[in-house]
């Protein structure tokens, strides 16, 4: 059972109990058994109006608990004035009536008014009524509460081992009045619920306070006791002696060296509890902050037993496995691993404990794995295992890390070392051959010039010319294949339809343009986030690529751009009625120096290349559709409005 929890449904027993013994109480006064209160005339001890007030308090304090704050607090209020009344009547001898206002007493037990309470039982009252109204306004216990109690639970404490141990005056503390049996009872219970129940937020301890309240009672009965000793040799003209040793003085003694144990034990009692709160409250802070440090870690930790079930993850296994922690706990930690490894695993750990031989486990240094996931998909990780012994059980820790990204860039490193060694080679080649061209037209030239054949030079400068704009047009694809790469744009909204009217407009200089149709369908409001450069480049490319390769037998050669949105990205489109591509060289779309047509249009290679890379500068994709006539280029991108 939790302890938090039973202290907390104290409040709801001290509460019924009051409520019990009242009701039970005020329907015997009531009933008027004459009988039963000459055979057992100590059943009525508790009055007719004390049983009403348990009722109220009981009542009030179940109210408070439940947040009913108001209500109970006016619920006190009454019953202050009660005791406060009561009360007053012993101190100045008066007589207010109020001990017969609600009920006149059938039988008399022997006190000194019918129906009048003790005053020990008046001031209880007054301390409850003020400890339960404060409790009903601030819902939350404090030290005055605390000492109310602990002041009523003296007093009733005492009454009770008095009833036990047959000392009347730790009841009676003026002739014929008498806390009863009842009544003592009920203010044991709502004073343990007034000074336990919430008492750790006030800062005290609760076995410090039970201790004290302890050695406060056992004092005071031995006070009592030693009052009670020198009341009898007063009495009856005696004294307790025995070969010239005085019982007072024995009793005397005995008290205080008792006392002094007793106080001993308490205020060790209270400095070891203190310690010990201290040590708790480090050892939750550095829990706490373990747990912190474990829960908010970048790589998955993960514990197993000897059988290699799972007993904990950290909310980074989640993250890496795609599991709850309440689908993993539990379970065998196999079910993260794929084959081989799931097979062999209990194997490995079974063949550990057996040889002591260390494959992975106690290594003290991270091997590469594998992992599965919950959708079936295949992870490398980084993987390193310790083993634990606590307290005579062996237990094993996981750290694994999801290394996907880095094994991703690692193979994007390669296949970006492999392009620019291909590129730097491919680049040199090209740019050598239209240089060595001209340099042997130049020579050819010179001879033609010393001979005088004019017209045969003309047509020797114009093949130098266009080795030339060879090599001006490769060397502006490699200006901007590393401009694509390395510069830095800031994003900014795109108009699309005018800048794929500028783009066409741009290429009126080619071959045959004015002999194509080109439709720029792209809605006018249709606007993308991007950087304007980079898409510029994607524009220009699809366009030029289009109008490059339309097929010249065509009656009707015809382009057409649209552009529109869907599923959260942007789609623009340039389909044609051109050559196509063949399906033998498809393999090759978006590579280096690939020349699809080599003999209808002089180029680099690069145009597609270009495009596929600023697509995916952009964070988008490019993409190819065959067509029954011609092809449709395309480019995907996040819509950023």
């Amino acid at each position: 059972m939790n302890f938090k929890w039973s202290w907390e449904k104290a409040t709801g027993a001290a509460s019924l109990w009051c409520i019990a013994v009242g009701v039970l109480m005020m329907a015997l006064w009531l009933a008027e058994p004459a009988g039963l209160a000459a055979a057992h005339p100590g059943l009525f001890g508790m009055k007719f109006n004390a049983a009403l007030a348990f009722v109220v308090l009981g009542a009030g304090l179940l109210l408070a608990a439940r947040g009913r704050m108001r209500l109970a607090a006016l619920m006190m209020v009454p019953i202050f004035i009660y005791g406060a009344i009561a009360l007053s009547q012993h101190v100045f001898g008066v007589d207010t009536g109020i001990d017969t206002l609600l009920n006149t007493p059938f039988v008399d037990i022997g006190t000194s008014r019918p129906g009048r309470i003790a005053p020990n039982t008046a001031l209880c009252f007054m301390l409850m009524s003020i400890a339960i109204g404060r409790r009903a306004l601030h819902q939350k216990n404090d030290i005055v509460q605390v000492a109310l109690g602990f002041i009523t639970f003296i007093v009733a404490a005492a009454a009770l081992v008095g009833y036990a141990i047959s000392l009347d005056f730790a009841h009676d503390w003026i002739r014929f009045t008498r806390m009863s049996f009842q009544t003592a009872s009920c203010f044991v219970a709502l004073s343990i619920a007034v000074v336990f129940v919430g008492t750790e937020k006030t800062g005290y301890n609760r076995l410090t306070i039970a201790a004290v309240l302890g050695l406060l009672t056992y004092l005071i009965l031995l006070a009592m006791t030693y009052y009670e000793l020198a009341r009898y040799e007063s009495a009856f003209g005696i004294s307790f002696s025995s070969s010239g040793n005085n019982a007072r003085g024995t009793l005397s003694s005995l008290v205080l060296i008792s006392g002094a144990l007793y106080g001993a034990l308490v205020m060790h009692l209270y400095f070891s509890s203190r310690r010990a709160r201290a040590m708790a409250a480090d050892l939750a802070e550095n829990r706490a902050r373990l747990a912190a440090i474990i829960e908010n870690a970048v790589d998955g930790i993960i514990t197993i037993d000897e059988r290699g079930i799972i007993l904990s993850t950290n909310p980074a296994c989640t993250r890496i496995f795609g599991y709850e922690a309440t689908e993993m706990i539990g379970r065998n930690v196999k079910m993260l691993m794929p084959e081989p490894y799931h097979s062999a695993h209990d194997g490995y750990i079974a063949n550990y404990q057996r040889t002591g031989e260390a494959k992975i486990i106690g290594l003290g240094r991270e091997v590469e794995a594998k992992g599965r996931r919950k959708d079936d998909l295949i992870i490398p990780l980084d993987l390193s295992v310790s083993k634990l012994d606590l307290d005579g059980t062996t237990i094993y820790s996981g750290i694994v890390r999801d290394i996907s990204e880095r094994r991703a860039s690692e193979q994007a490193l390669i296949d970006a070392n492999a392009e620019l060694e291909e590129f730097a080679y491919r680049t040199s080649h090209d740019l050598r051959s239209p240089i060595a061209s001209s340099l042997g037209l130049l020579g050819i030239s010179r001879d033609m010039l010393a001979e005088g054949d004019i017209p045969a030079l003309g047509q020797m400068l114009q093949r130098m010319e266009v080795n030339f704009r060879r090599l001006d047009h490769l060397i502006q694809n490699i200006l901007t294949v590393t401009r694509t790469r390395l510069m830095e744009e800031d994003e900014r909204p795109i108009a699309l339809r005018p800048l794929v009217a500028e783009a066409i407009d741009a290429l009126s200089h080619l071959d045959d343009f004015k002999r194509i149709r080109i439709e720029n369908h792209v809605p006018a409001e249709l606007t993308i986030v991007s950087k304007p450069s980079k898409f510029q480049v994607i524009v220009g490319n699809m366009l030029s690529n289009a109008v490059k390769y339309h097929d010249p037998k065509e009656a009707e050669p015809t382009i057409d751009v649209r552009a529109f949105r869907y599923g959260g990205r942007l789609r623009l489109s340039v389909e044609d009625n051109g050559l196509g591509v063949p399906p033998a060289s498809r393999h090759l779309l978006f590579k280096m120096f690939k020349r699809l047509h080599p003999n209808r249009s002089f180029g680099s290679g690069l145009g597609l290349y270009i495009l596929r890379k600023s697509a995916e500068a952009l964070g988008g994709a490019a993409l190819y559709e065959a067509r029954d006539k011609g092809s449709r280029f395309m480019i995907e991108l996040p819509d950023g409005e």
